[in-house]
């Protein structure tokens, strides 16, 4: 399934020191990615719980939900033919989103077998301002959401793209997004949380981390 996005990607995130991060995400159990050069700055990608993160040393100012978007340069204007091509856009609330015209990393196997600590699978949550105006924007990128008989998750609506699981749920402050793993029994992972040096405050029902980029991972 590909949508109008293309396929997901990466969660591109800019990180101050790319070395601190990648050790931060390969202590929860994700695996590193090959790499190309087709970017100017200091890049590494870390693959775990069937989402990808890319660390860029530069090019970016904040988090952006990355796609690969084949034939990019013929669905936008000045776009020259001898270069990388990408575009950006926001969403409603203010999320960024970058469409590629090509990967910028080898899938290989981790991206398929790293599992991370946290759990087997993650979803992607973003603030939002209105339900109804960010979800007909996901789903006319090519992210479909439940139908009128199913089930609305309590704590946000879920929508499900090509290869990314997003949750969209209202904040009195739109914008911000974080990592979520759900897990049966959070408290269960912080002894192996603290045995890696890693200190996961308590919430309502689950544990938070830090990354050393600020991205806010929650558990439960």
């Amino acid at each position: 399934m590909m949508g109008s996005f293309g396929r997901f990607l990466e969660l591109s995130l800019p990180a101050g020191d790319v070395l601190h991060s990648l050790r931060f995400y390969r202590s929860l159990g994700f695996g590193e990615l090959p790499t190309g050069d087709i970017r100017r700055w200091h890049y590494a990608v870390v693959s775990g719980s069937g989402l990808a993160l890319g660390l860029h040393g530069g090019g970016i100012a904040e988090p952006a939900l990355c796609f690969v978007r084949p034939g990019l340069a013929e669905q936008a204007r000045r776009l020259g033919a001898e270069e990388f091509h990408e575009l950006a856009l926001r969403s409603p609330d203010g999320h960024l989103v970058l469409l590629l015209e090509a990967r910028t990393f080898s899938p290989g196997a981790a991206e398929e077998d790293a599992v991370a600590l946290l759990g087997r699978e993650a979803e992607l949550v973003l603030d939002c301002a209105e339900l109804a105006t960010s979800r007909a924007f996901y789903e006319a990128a090519g992210f479909i959401g439940p139908g009128a008989d199913e089930t609305r998750e309590e704590d946000g609506l879920a929508l499900h793209g090509a290869g990314l699981r997003l949750v969209l749920r209202e904040a009195r402050r739109p914008g911000g997004l974080a990592l979520r793993f759900p897990h049966p029994e959070p408290a269960s992972l912080v002894a192996g949380l603290e045995a890696r040096g890693l200190a996961p405050g308590r919430l309502a029902g689950g544990l938070q981390l830090r990354s050393p980029e600020g991205l806010q991972l929650l558990v439960g």
